[in-house]
C-alpha cells in the first residue's frame, strides 16, 4: 500500500469510525429513549420505520444527483451538518408528533452519508486495491464503543442522556466527512437511459431485494431487543455486552473480507448471511438464557456482516462507472421499503406476540434465499 492509499484509507476509516458511533448509540438504545416518552410499541415501530420508508425517495435522487455532479465529498459534508442541526430538534421534543416531525427530516438526511460514503470508498477500494472490510471495521469498532457508553451511562440514569451522546457524535461525523478527498469524477456526459438500463438488470434487482430482505429481518432485534432483554431482568451493562459481543463477531469477519469474498464471493456470502439469519432468529424467538443470547449474537457476523460484504462488493462489480453512487441509492431505496414495512409490523407483532415476533423474521430469511438463488441464475443468464 502507498503513503497516498493508506492515507486514503485512513480517512475513510475515520468516517466510518464516527458513522457507526452514532448508529452505535441509536440501534440498540433509541427505542428505550422513545419509549422513555410514553410511546407505546406501536408508535416507537411507526417511528423507526419512517427513516427507511423516506429513504425511498431520497436515496435514488440524492445519489443520482451526485453521480452527475461528481461532488460526492461535497454532499457528504452538506448533509452531515444538516443532519447536526435537524438532530437538535430532538432536545425540545416531547411528544409523539414531533418527534415524528424531527425524525422526518433528521433520519433520512443522516442515512444518505451511508450509499454516498459507500460509494466513495468502493470507487477508492477498486483503484487503488484497498481492502474495504478492514477499513469498515473501524466502523464496527466504535459502534462498540458507542454501544457499550450509552449501556453503561444507562445503568445509573435516565435515557436522556442519549440525545447529548448522539449530538456529540453527529459533530464528529461531520469533521470526519470534511478530511475525506473526492474520489468521484462527474457523469454528465453518461446517456440518460443507461441508469434506466441498469434498473433492467434482473441479477441486481433480485440481489438487492435479498439483502434488504435479510438486513430487514433485524428489525425486531434493532427495535425491540433491548426492550425485552430489560423486561427478561438483563442488565444494561449486559446487554451492552451482548449488542458488542455480535460487533466483535463482525470486526473478526471483517478483518478477514479479503480472503473471504475471494472465496465465497457476493452469492455465496448473501446465502450465509440468509442462512444464519434464519437460525439466529429461531434461537432469539426460543430463549433469553445467555448461552442462547450469545450464540445468536455471534451470528450477526453472518445475517449483518456477511450480507452487507456481498452487497458492497457485488454493487462495485455490476455498476457501470458513472452510476455507482446511483446503485447504491437504489439499494438503500429498495432497502428502505423492505425495512419499512419490516419496522411497521414488527412493532405490530411484538406488541401482539412478544418474543414470538422473531419466528417471522426467519421466514424472511427463507425468502431472501429464493431470492439470492433467482439472483445468481439471472447473473449466470447473462454472461
Amino acid at each position: 500500500m502507498t503513503e497516498n492509499s493508506f492515507r486514503t484509507a485512513a480517512r475513510f476509516a475515520a468516517f466510518y469510525g464516527a458513522l457507526f458511533l452514532v448508529l452505535g448509540v441509536m440501534l440498540p438504545f433509541w427505542p428505550v429513549w422513545l419509549k422513555s416518552r410514553g410511546l407505546d410499541a406501536g408508535q416507537i415501530g411507526l417511528v423507526l420505520a419512517i427513516g427507511p420508508w423516506l429513504r425511498v425517495i431520497a436515496d435514488p435522487l440524492i445519489t443520482r444527483g451526485v453521480d452527475r455532479s461528481g461532488q460526492g465529498k461535497r454532499a457528504l459534508v452538506l448533509f452531515a451538518a444538516i443532519s447536526v442541526v435537524a438532530f437538535s430538534g430532538y432536545f425540545f421534543a416531547e411528544s409523539f408528533w414531533l418527534i415524528v416531525l424531527v425524525t422526518m427530516i433528521y433520519a433520512p438526511i443522516y442515512h444518505v452519508l451511508i450509499p454516498l460514503g459507500d460509494s466513495q470508498t468502493m470507487v477508492a477500494v477498486v483503484r487503488d486495491k484497498l481492502d474495504y472490510g478492514r477499513i469498515r471495521l473501524w466502523g464496527s469498532a466504535t459502534f462498540i464503543a458507542g454501544t457499550f457508553g450509552a449501556g453503561w451511562l444507562l445503568t445509573d440514569r435516565t435515557p436522556d442522556v442519549i440525545v447529548p451522546v448522539v449530538f456529540v457524535g453527529l459533530l464528529l461525523v461531520l469533521a470526519a466527512t470534511l478530511l475525506l478527498r473526492e474520489q468521484n469524477a462527474p457523469a454528465r456526459h453518461a446517456h440518460p437511459g443507461g441508469f434506466l438500463d441498469f434498473l433492467r438488470d434482473r441479477a441486481f434487482l433480485y440481489f438487492v431485494l435479498a439483502a434488504s430482505a435479510v438486513q430487514a429481518s433485524h428489525a425486531v432485534l434493532n427495535g425491540f431487543s433491548v426492550i425485552h432483554w430489560r423486561e427478561a431482568e438483563l442488565s444494561g451493562t449486559l446487554i451492552a455486552f451482548l449488542w458488542a459481543g455480535s460487533v466483535v463477531a463482525e470486526i473478526i469477519l471483517f478483518s478477514m473480507s479479503g480472503a473471504v469474498v475471494r472465496r465465497l464471493g457476493p452469492f455465496g456470502l448473501l446465502g450465509l448471511g440468509a442462512g444464519a439469519g434464519f437460525v439466529r432468529w429461531i434461537i432469539l424467538a426460543e430463549t433469553t438464557a445467555l448461552p442462547g443470547l450469545v450464540v445468536a449474537q455471534i451470528l450477526h457476523a453472518a445475517t449483518f456482516g456477511a450480507t452487507y460484504l456481498a452487497t458492497m462488493h457485488f454493487i462495485a462489480a455490476r455498476a457501470p462507472d458513472g452510476l455507482k453512487a446511483s446503485a447504491q441509492g437504489t439499494y438503500a431505496s429498495v432497502s428502505g421499503v423492505v425495512m419499512g414495512i419490516a419496522m411497521l409490523s414488527a412493532g405490530t407483532m411484538y406488541g401482539a406476540l412478544g418474543d414470538g415476533a422473531f419466528y417471522a423474521m426467519s421466514i424472511v430469511c427463507l425468502f431472501a434465499i429464493v431470492l439470492g438463488l433467482a439472483a445468481r441464475r439471472a447473473a449466470e443468464r447473462s454472461e
